[in-house]
């Protein structure tokens, strides 16, 4: 991923899902999600072109956390 560049809303609207995916309590605790973890899926999810923040957030859960529809959103 080196040498890529972001606007900087894009950056923003990254650092604002990995802030309420940690801050979400389905993910504290759990070992199959480090911070790395999910900031680098964070990026390579803006590498592929996506943008929108609640999108953003629902991949992050969905892959580290499974099945997202039996959690009610609980981010900040």
């Amino acid at each position: 991923m080196s040498g890529m560049s972001y606007e900087p809303s894009t950056i923003a609207t990254l650092r604002r899902a990995l802030d309420e995916v940690l801050l979400d309590g389905r993910v504290h605790g759990r070992k199959s999600a480090s911070a790395l973890e999910i900031a680098e899926h964070l990026l390579a999810q803006a590498a592929a072109g996506e943008r929108d923040l609640e999108r953003l957030k629902f991949s992050a859960f969905e892959k580290f956390i499974g099945n997202t529809e039996r959690f009610p959103n609980q981010a900040a």
